[in-house]
């Protein structure tokens, strides 16, 4: 094995374990995002308009994060 390729290697292993991390980070926003919705939605005395509201913002965010997700996963293939 040459230098270039352990090079490359060790560069792929690395940017595996950012990518993972970023994973796991975002699922965690999105189960974070998930819950907050959850509790607007039973446990709260504001109007309906207003938690309508509140859980589409947070369902937006929540598919930010998760295209994110997508468009990582289609980068990684591409290389």
């Amino acid at each position: 094995m040459k230098l270039n390729e352990k090079v490359h290697n060790c560069e792929d292993n690395q940017a595996t374990e950012i990518l993972s991390q970023k994973h796991v980070i975002s699922f965690m926003l999105c189960i974070l995002l998930t819950a907050i919705s959850l509790w607007g939605a039973l446990y709260t005395a504001y109007s309906p308009k207003f938690v309508l509201y509140a859980i589409s913002g947070l369902a937006f965010t929540q598919a930010i994060f998760q295209l994110f997700h997508v468009q990582l996963q289609n980068q990684k293939t591409y290389r």
